[in-house]
């Protein structure tokens, strides 16, 4: 009888101690986020303050909606608004369009010299980690050589070329799961390799695009440092808008604030609706077998 006593004693210290263990490393999750958070949440509250309460941080005030009337009342907003969208959707569509077979030939694709294929896919990979500051002095004289200082053409050049290789990158690793047997097997049946790869293989990684593309989509909405040393107020993007608002009218941290809370909301909506398929794609393609 104490024998079955001390079993369900050390079965309770064993259990409470695996809850002790489990609460701990909530808080400490907990206290990491709000930690990572704590930035985000200070703009949004600051958003809802006037200048005299945001330059005096305090977690009481009563909320107003006067600053976010100031900055959505800016016209200038709404051109700078125009422009990242043409970036995000006309930039996106077109790496989808060039990355996908791209990435799809490298696997696929068969090249007279053997190796070719991994050399090419290494020079996609060294073109992901080139910094832009690295190259914004040659990119800064073409840009006025074949004058496209400040024209949407010329930084949505610069942005496809910037991330297509993130489109190839994280699309290579799909196509590599598909068998290859199907693809053989299409060629049999008189499949072209433009079919094989519209028909077949475009299905088969649908989700990997899509995750693809959302990334793509980020960061050229996020994007600043390229539009902000190659574009004027005719395309430059809002990330440029936020920081010409702060220079030209000074340290109105409440409009900066409104103003920011406006622009990565639809970034966050539409991040929040499309997180299954984002961290879907983002896992898939790396389970082999």
């Amino acid at each position: 009888m104490s024998h079955i006593r001390t079993a369900q004693e050390i079965n309770r210290l064993i259990q409470l101690k695996r809850r002790v263990k489990i609460t701990l490393m909530t808080v400490i999750i907990f206290a990491v986020a709000i930690l990572y958070f704590s930035p985000v949440l200070y703009m949004f509250l600051s958003a809802f303050k006037t200048e005299y309460q945001a330059v005096s941080p305090s977690l009481f005030f009563t909320p107003t909606l006067e600053t976010f009337q100031k900055v959505l009342s800016d016209q200038n907003m709404y051109g700078f608004l125009k422009n990242s969208l043409f970036q995000v959707f006309v930039g996106t569509i077109i790496c989808l369009l060039l990355g996908t077979p791209a990435a799809f030939a490298l696997i696929f694709g068969k090249f007279k010299n053997e190796g070719t294929s991994g050399k090419i896919y290494l020079w996609f990979l060294t073109t992901i980690l080139l910094p832009p500051v690295a190259v914004i002095i040659p990119l800064y004289t073409w840009f006025q050589a074949f004058n496209l200082i400040d024209k949407p053409i010329g930084l949505l050049i610069l942005y496809v070329g910037f991330h297509v290789p993130l489109v190839v990158w994280m699309l290579h690793s799909f196509f590599s799961d598909i068998p290859v047997e199907i693809l053989e097997a299409a060629d049999i049946d008189g499949c072209s390799r433009l079919q094989q790869l519209l028909l077949i293989a475009v299905p088969l990684v649908r989700t990997g695009i899509i995750a693809a593309g959302l990334l793509v989509a980020v960061f050229i909405w996020n994007e600043f440092f390229l539009a902000f040393n190659l574009t004027g107020n005719q395309s430059a993007t809002l990330p440029v808008y936020m920081a010409r608002f702060r220079e030209q009218q000074g340290m109105f941290v409440a409009q900066l604030s409104a103003a920011s809370t406006v622009v990565i909301l639809p970034a966050v909506i539409f991040g929040w609706i499309s997180q299954k398929s984002l961290v879907k794609g983002l896992t898939a393609g790396g389970v082999k077998g």
